[in-house]
């Protein structure tokens, strides 16, 4: 394991750099998964080099578009687009400076970094993959958005916990009902979709849940 330190943000990297599939992890910097664990989970059955992405600002980065505070005072800035830049330029950087073959990279992310992934996807074709975990598809005129915008990625895995839509936040509680949604306007696309139900809330499982949702990619 080695951090790379590129543009003011620091990619760590896990695995084998001649591995045929490149996984990036968007991590909290100030909370960040125990994807060390997920690694050595799925490095046991895969060939893989994971890069988890450290996000400095997780309502700024990872927002879209700006929107109004839904839980304490930080507003959503919505410089997804400005961090979707960072990650393809650091990604070009990483293949030329390691001298990188394979195109297989795949993007991976909880919560509003799950939410990212999907929004990237409409956006890129840089990621084969995509796994969008437990996603904050509640986000203001998410589903609206995916209603009218095509996801480029050849595959997607998306996953909810079965109560997370019994939130006492009224948006939050929305999220089922969103990701409905979002599921089926993907089947409409004809897009290879996995999609399943955990048991618990938003904050129950959260590695187990990312270790399915890779595991399901890398089949």
């Amino acid at each position: 394991m080695k951090t790379i330190h590129y543009q003011n943000r620091n990619y760590t990297i896990l695995g084998d750099l001649k591995a045929s599939t490149f996984l990036m992890y968007l991590v909290d910097e100030s909370n960040p998964e125990d994807y060390e664990q997920i690694y050595q989970k799925i490095s046991n059955e895969y060939q893989l080099c994971m890069i988890s992405v450290s996000i400095h600002d997780w309502q700024g980065e990872l927002s879209p578009w700006p929107a109004p505070a839904i839980f304490g005072k930080h507003d959503f800035a919505g410089n997804a687009a400005k961090f979707l830049a960072e990650l393809e330029g650091f990604w070009k950087w990483f293949k030329d400076e390691h001298n990188i073959e394979s195109n297989q990279v795949y993007l991976c992310g909880y919560s509003l970094a799950g939410l990212f992934t999907l929004w990237a996807s409409t956006h890129t074709n840089t990621f084969q993959k995509i796994a969008a975990v437990s996603p904050s598809v509640w986000f203001l005129n998410f589903v609206q958005y995916m209603q009218q915008n095509q996801i480029h990625a050849s595959e997607v895995y998306m996953s909810l916990g079965d109560k997370e839509a019994n939130a006492k936040n009224k948006v939050m509680a929305t999220v089922k009902a969103c990701f409905d949604a979002v599921i089926q306007n993907l089947q409409k696309q004809d897009i290879p979709l996995t999609y399943e139900y955990n048991p618990g809330n938003h904050f129950q499982d959260v590695e187990l849940r990312m270790t399915k949702g890779i595991r399901q990619l890398l089949l």
